[in-house]
């Protein structure tokens, strides 16, 4: 009976665990929700601006208002995938909160009343629990002159990652960088990061621009990784 209310309480654990990444995820994708909506404004704001430059620049010919009105449709193709790519996102995760929730098991088995023993045996002090130093988020141990370097090629990458970019032209970037950044440093985390977006932009004809989602992904990576290697 005891090895039973020991199952059940691993397994609400476990459950507990996975219901608090799945809400980590979540928190990431509001994240990305409100970098994308500044990122559309963005977007919008310089396309306004382009079109309005134009209008001034030269009468408006066919050619041209066939260009706008291609560079429209463009547009809201992309914000329409990125809002679709959104709700997916959120409808998925509130389904697996949901499960969850549910495997959950609320009610706890009464724990079994067992007679005294004769002579109880002498208890020991627990040992106190080793507290793990997270390792995420952590700042790199660089000497300042050569993490400063790192996070110039980053930066570099960064740049590239903008609405439009054609996937050959970004991993050329990338390339670059990991080539000066092996030269400053031969062996560093940030090489499996750059290999990850690196896998994520390979993924692409190499003459096609990148969807929105992913450069918005590699972008917030980038953010999180650039403060580490550049002091304050």
């Amino acid at each position: 009976m005891a090895e039973q209310f020991l199952s059940r309480l691993n397994k609400i654990e476990e459950s507990i665990n996975q219901l608090g990444e799945t809400l980590k995820r979540m928190i990431t994708i509001l994240g990305t929700v409100t970098e994308i909506k500044s990122e559309v404004r963005a977007s919008k704001d310089e396309i306004v601006k382009t079109l309005g430059e134009i209008k001034k620049q030269a009468p408006a010919s066919p050619g041209k208002a066939e260009d706008n009105t291609e560079l429209a449709k463009m547009v809201v193709q992309e914000v329409g995938a990125v809002r679709v790519f959104v709700q997916e996102s959120m409808e998925a995760l509130k389904k697996e909160v949901k499960d969850m929730l549910a495997n959950i098991e609320v009610s706890v088995p009464a724990p079994v009343v067992q007679a005294a023993p004769a002579a109880p045996a002498p208890q020991t002090p627990a040992a106190a629990p080793v507290q793990e130093t997270a390792m995420a988020g952590a700042p790199s141990t660089l000497p300042a002159d050569r993490g400063m370097k790192v996070a110039d090629e980053l930066q570099k990458i960064l740049d590239s990652m903008k609405m439009g970019c054609v996937a050959g032209d970004v991993l050329d970037v990338m390339g670059e960088a990991k080539a000066e950044i092996m030269k400053i440093v031969p062996s560093d985390p940030i090489m499996v990061g750059i290999d990850k977006w690196a896998g994520i932009v390979a993924g692409y004809p190499k003459r096609n621009e990148l969807q929105a989602r992913d450069i918005l992904k590699i972008k917030k990576a980038l953010r999180k990784e650039i403060p580490k290697y550049r002091p304050a």
